[in-house]
C-alpha cells in the first residue's frame, strides 16, 4: 500500500504534538482527538473523541465524523435529560451534576487502516458509573468501517478460534473471571463485541458482567495474530 503521512494532534490543555510533513508523501491522513468539555449543575462532560481527515475522500470522513458525533451528542442530551428530570426532587437531586467521559485510544494507523476504541463514562445516579465502548476498524482503501467477520477468509471458523482461546484465558485465570463465564461465553455473539487491531494481534472489549465482575471494568483480552493465521485477510 501507499506510504502516507500521519500527523496526530491531541487538543488538551493547549497541548499539541504533530509530526511534521515530507514532500516525498502523496496521501495525507489526520487523526485529532478532539476535546469537548463543559460543566453546569445538572452535568458534567469531558469527551476525547476521534475527529478524521483523509485527504483521498473527504466526505468520507466528514459521514465518518457526523456519525461519532452524533452518537456522543444522544447521549449527552439523554443524561442531560435525566439530570431535568430529577433537578427539583430533593432526594434524588443530591446526585447531581450527572456526567459523561469519553476517551479515545488509537490501537493502530498504518497502511490505510485506522482502529480505535472509545471508552465511554456516564453516571447518572446510583453508586458508580455506568462504562460503555465503542470501536472503529476502518479500511481507509475502500472506505469501509470493518466488521469483525472482514477481517477473516469467508470459510474460516474465527468464532470458534476465538472462543477456544477466551477458554483458554478463563481457566489458566479465574481470578479475573465470573464464575459462569464459560457458560455465558457459550451464548456469547462475538460479533456483538467492540474489536480493535493492533501489530500484537486482535483485542476484544467486554462490558462488566459478561464474562468478568465490574471491579475490572471493560476487560480487554487480546487474541495473537497466530491464532488466525491461516483465516486472517490482514497482514501486520
Amino acid at each position: 500500500m501507499k506510504r502516507f503521512v500521519v500527523i496526530m494532534l491531541l487538543l488538551a490543555s493547549s497541548l499539541a504534538v504533530s509530526f511534521g510533513l515530507q514532500d516525498e508523501f502523496t496521501d495525507l491522513i489526520e487523526l485529532k482527538i478532539v476535546e469537548k468539555r463543559f460543566e453546569n449543575d445538572l452535568i458534567r462532560v469531558d469527551l476525547r473523541i476521534p475527529l478524521l481527515r483523509f485527504s483521498k475522500d473527504l466526505e468520507f470522513s466528514k459521514s465518518l465524523n457526523k456519525e461519532i458525533q452524533e452518537k456522543f451528542m444522544l447521549l449527552v442530551n439523554r443524561v442531560l435529560e435525566d439530570a431535568k428530570s430529577i433537578e427539583k426532587d430533593p432526594m434524588l437531586s443530591v446526585s447531581l451534576p450527572y456526567s459523561v467521559r469519553a476517551r479515545t485510544i488509537v490501537s493502530h494507523l498504518a497502511d490505510e487502516l485506522l482502529s480505535c476504541v472509545i471508552y465511554v463514562f456516564h453516571y447518572t445516579g446510583g453508586a458508580h458509573e455506568n462504562l460503555d465502548v465503542f470501536s472503529y476498524t476502518i479500511d481507509l482503501a475502500e472506505r469501509k468501517i470493518l466488521r469483525l467477520k472482514d477481517l477473516f477468509s469467508d470459510s474460516f471458523d474465527y468464532e470458534g478460534r476465538m472462543k477456544q482461546y477466551l477458554i483458554e484465558q478463563i481457566k489458566s485465570r479465574p481470578e479475573v473471571f465470573l464464575p459462569n463465564a464459560l457458560d455465558e461465553l457459550s451464548r456469547l455473539n462475538v460479533d456483538q463485541l467492540a474489536f480493535t487491531v493492533s501489530k500484537a494481534g486482535l483485542t476484544l472489549y467486554f462490558l462488566p458482567y459478561v464474562v468478568s465482575p465490574f471491579s475490572f471494568g471493560i476487560l480487554d483480552i487480546t487474541i495473537p495474530w497466530s491464532r488466525f493465521r491461516d483465516g486472517l485477510k490482514l497482514s501486520f
